[in-house]
């Protein structure tokens, strides 16, 4: 639209969606705009269906202040996560409130994106109001493209944003799983610019998710997380070293798990540790952190802690999406019901 700024535009979104400003003032203030750009560009996305303009209630007998909200009703968004034997979704709309999910079954051997792509297109007829796609796979990804992805072969060099952009012509986002779960902690749990790193064990291999001062860390060659291929001791990466342990966690594990943390200790000193819940109970933390204070002063050991991995997933899955929905150009057409 002529005379719009598209950045404004996306950093408004954001501010109302993500940071909960309200008011143009703030608005103003936050995005060092005058109140007459902001004004103009507010007007563009209720014209647009996007914003929700509100009076306040009178306060101290002043002029009632406008605010304004995303409309949640605006858009709705598909978050789905492939495992080796499932794929998991979850529905939600344009303010994040989870609508729906659920879990469709894949069978052994059977490629994961033919799969992919018929779940989608069954909850696109269910669901026409769905407008953007975020995609989580346990593998390494670059710009939409997976590169490493030694548990799931069919999905290795596929450009999985590409074939779904190119198939369902909606915005789609495709992250690594770990960078999504230690994103939607992040959101969950408001740590603002703490350093995290999220562990995850795996039934098909470990990784991490990094963020460092609040910001997501990829890599120059977006490999950062893999830590599957750490070398340990005894020839061993920290993967192998942990390949066999059971429910319980063997001693080889937990010192496997206490030299990792020493590891991130000693080159990103973050704040948290942070590991599924289902995966590691409360005494293995304790061990955990036992077993790494013989490797470091107790001082540098980041706080250990358990959360909901596939909560924390969703989460990040979600925000990712939201972000991609912020991004998008303001005369772009939604895919809506006839």
């Amino acid at each position: 639209m002529a005379g719009t700024n598209t950045d404004l535009v996306i950093q408004l979104r954001q501010a109302i969606l993500f940071q909960r400003i309200r008011t143009i003032p703030e608005l103003s203030r936050v995005l060092s705009a005058s109140f007459p750009t902001v004004k103009k560009h507010l007007d563009l996305l209720i014209a647009h269906g996007e914003i929700d303009e509100q009076v306040s209630e009178l306060s101290n007998g002043g002029r009632p202040a406008k605010q304004y909200q995303y409309r949640a009703e605006y858009a709705q968004g598909l978050a789905l996560y492939l495992e080796l034997d499932a794929i998991g979704f979850q529905i939600f709309d344009a303010v994040g409130t989870n609508l729906s999910f659920g879990t469709e079954p894949v069978e052994k051997n059977q490629p994961h994106v033919p799969a992919l792509i018929r779940l989608i297109h069954r909850l696109l007829e269910q669901n026409p109001h769905i407008s953007f796609l975020s995609v989580g796979v346990a593998a390494s990804v670059e710009n939409g493209q997976v590169f490493f992805a030694p548990d799931y072969p069919s999905l290795q060099q596929v450009d999985l944003k590409g074939v779904l952009a190119s198939q369902f012509d909606v915005p789609v986002v495709v992250e690594n799983d770990m960078n999504a779960a230690v994103i939607g902690f992040h959101e969950g749990h408001q740590r603002s610019q703490q350093s995290l790193i999220y562990l995850y064990l795996g039934k098909n291999g470990p990784g991490s998710g990094i963020l460092i001062n609040g910001q997501l860390v990829r890599g120059s060659s977006h490999f950062a997380g893999e830590i599957s291929v750490v070398p340990q001791y005894d020839k061993k990466t920290f993967g192998q070293a942990i390949a066999r342990r059971q429910t319980a966690l063997d001693p080889q594990t937990i010192d496997a798990i206490s030299r990792l943390t020493t590891t991130f200790a000693a080159t990103l000193n973050p704040h948290l540790l942070i590991f599924n819940g289902s995966e590691v109970t409360e005494h293995d933390l304790e061990q955990i952190r036992s077993k790494t204070a013989e490797y470091i002063p107790e001082a540098h050991i980041p706080l250990l802690i358990r959360s909901h991995w596939e909560t924390d997933y969703l989460n990040g899955l979600t925000r990712l999406g939201l972000q991609l929905l912020t991004e998008q150009p303001l005369s772009a057409n939604r895919r809506t019901s006839s």
